[in-house]
This record gives C-alpha cells, sequence and structure tokens, in this order.
C-alpha cells in the first residue's frame, strides 16, 4: 500500500497480494488473482462532506457498515460496472448510473471489470429533515439530473491532480451542491415508501380525533409541505383520506352491527371531533343520511360512496 498527496489530494493504491491484504481490513473481498489487484483511492474532506474516487481491478465484498455516524452516499459509476445487493436487491450499476446508499447498511457487491467510480459522502445532519427520512436506508438507482451531473464534474475538478484540491476555488461549492443533489434525487420509490409508512400510520390512528397533516408531520420528524408533497402522488389530500377511512369505517359498523348505534357513539369511535361533523361527510359521501344507510345495509343493500364528495375536510 503506498499513500501520496497529489495538490492536497490524498490518495491511497493497493497492489498485489500485499496491498490486497492490507485492503481487506476495510471489510470482507475476494479477487480472481491477487497478483493482478490494483486499487485506488483519491479522495478528501470538503466541509464536512467526503469526496473521492475508487478505481479497482475486479473485485467482490461486503463493505462494513458505519454505524459510528448517518451518512449519504451518492455513487457515480464513471468507467465500468457493478452488481450490488441492498435489502436483498439486486442492483446493476452501469457506466453514467447514479446510485443512493446509506453508509450505514452493508452492502455487498462484484466489480466484474476494471472500473471508476466517483462518491460523495455527505452527513445527515446536512440533510432537511424530509431528506433524510426519505433517505433512511439504501434507495438504489436514481435519475441524472442537471444538478447530480454538475456536482459529479465539480467533484472530479476538486479531485483534479494540478488544480484541485480542498483549498480550490470548485472545493467552496462541495457541500451546497452535494446537498442540492440530494434533494434532486429523493426518487419516487423512496417517497412511495414513506406515503406507506404514513398509510400505516393514518390506519393505526383513525380514531383519535387529533389525526392530520401537522399530527403525521410530528409522528415522521417531516415538515408539513413534505407530507402533503409525499401523500399527494395520486392527487389526494392527506384530509381527504383519513376522512374517508374516518366513514369507511362508520359504514363497516352501520353493515355489521344489527342494533343502530348512536350517533354520538360512531362519531367518537371513529375520530371525528363532533356527531355533527359526522353527519355532514357522511351525507356527502354516501348520498344519505346515516339511518337512511342502516336501513338499507339492513336489507342487505349497502349503496357505494358516490363517486365524489364536496365534505369538508375532517
Amino acid at each position: 500500500m503506498r499513500a501520496s498527496t497529489d495538490n492536497s489530494v490524498p490518495t491511497t493504491e493497493w497492489e498485489g497480494p500485499a496491498g490486497f491484504e492490507r485492503f481487506g481490513l476495510a471489510g470482507r473481498f475476494a479477487v480472481p488473482d491477487a497478483r493482478r489487484f490494483r486499487s485506488t483511492w483519491r479522495g478528501l474532506v470538503v466541509d464536512g462532506v467526503q469526496i473521492g474516487e475508487w478505481s479497482t481491478s475486479p473485485i467482490s465484498g461486503a463493505q462494513r457498515p458505519r454505524r459510528d455516524a448517518a451518512a449519504v452516499m451518492l455513487v457515480h459509476v464513471a468507467e465500468g460496472s457493478m452488481r450490488y445487493w441492498s435489502d436483498g436487491r439486486a442492483v446493476d450499476a452501469r457506466t453514467g448510473t447514479l446510485h443512493l446508499l446509506s453508509a450505514a447498511d452493508q452492502i455487498r457487491f462484484a466489480v466484474p471489470e476494471p472500473s471508476r467510480m466517483i462518491r460523495v459522502t455527505v452527513p445527515a445532519a446536512f440533510l432537511p429533515q424530509e431528506v433524510r427520512a426519505a433517505t433512511s436506508g439504501s434507495v438504489g438507482q436514481v435519475p441524472v439530473t442537471r444538478v447530480t451531473s454538475g456536482l459529479t464534474s465539480l467533484v472530479e475538478q476538486v479531485l483534479d491532480p494540478m488544480f484541485g484540491g480542498a483549498s480550490s476555488p470548485a472545493a467552496r461549492a462541495v457541500r451546497a451542491l452535494a446537498v442540492a443533489a440530494l434533494e434532486d434525487s429523493v426518487p419516487e420509490a423512496a417517497e412511495h415508501d414513506l406515503r406507506s409508512q404514513i398509510l400505516d400510520h393514518i390506519e393505526r390512528h383513525l380514531a383519535d380525533p387529533d389525526l392530520g397533516p401537522q399530527s403525521i408531520a410530528a409522528a415522521f420528524g417531516i415538515s408539513l409541505r413534505w407530507v402533503h408533497h409525499v401523500f399527494n402522488v395520486d392527487g389526494a389530500s392527506v384530509a381527504r383520506h383519513i376522512r374517508e377511512r374516518r366513514l369507511d369505517m362508520v359504514a363497516a359498523t352501520l353493515q355489521s352491527d344489527r342494533r343502530f348505534p348512536r350517533i354520538g357513539a360512531l362519531a367518537e369511535r371513529s375520530g371525528f371531533a363532533a356527531r355533527d361533523q359526522l353527519t355532514r361527510a357522511f351525507k356527502a359521501r354516501y348520498g344519505m343520511t346515516i339511518a337512511e344507510y342502516a336501513e338499507r345495509a339492513g336489507e342487505g343493500r349497502p349503496p357505494a360512496p358516490l363517486a365524489g364528495d364536496g365534505a369538508e375536510s375532517a
């Protein structure tokens, strides 16, 4: 293993059997032929953000997770290819693709050919709360955008052995652009995962009259704006979904109970703050009163909800 510095850019090289043995201290790895093994890391930390370029001959293994600090990694495959496994999923990382990984996860990978990758590691503390929540685990491949392409180009400038370094003009923009790139890279998959968690939270708290966008934001540690952003992927609002699920509960009760329940009790069990609020919302959704619905349900003919309703928010 050799370490050097070109214009304030530290470089470490591992070569041959001895180099591979030292490289293996960072995790569990395997190579086709240790005699031909060659791996180079050039990197530095700029304003708390680690940037680097990893060039390697074929290698496979698993890198140890960093449990000491929560961080998010953007990995750009500049040359070659890699396959990695995260949460049981296999992802093929080809030249030109960008991938979002969590430093806290153990990532298994296989590099089948000589490859070069650009990596940017951003501490989670630098990220807005909503982005931190959406990237708490490895996400996988994310779209390449103008912002992420700009970050990759900037990192290569900072790592340039002739003109780069931590004190170069380009280095001053690394942190801001890295955070912007992560905000730009939060993919639909991560948003849908967060939305699924919110839906589950709603189902478990329907009877709570305080359930709403603000309480959800507080429960997940995200902004109110982000709650609405994540939830509105299909055009439905959070408040409307909560109201409709509460009305579904009421309708199910009317279909299963032989005796007509008190409306006040129905409102309390389904999370409505007042019986008047329940009766108005129910009629708007089903086009009839609760008593009329109960009568139809008793005859085995429960009406379906109307195509749309104009009930006020829950």
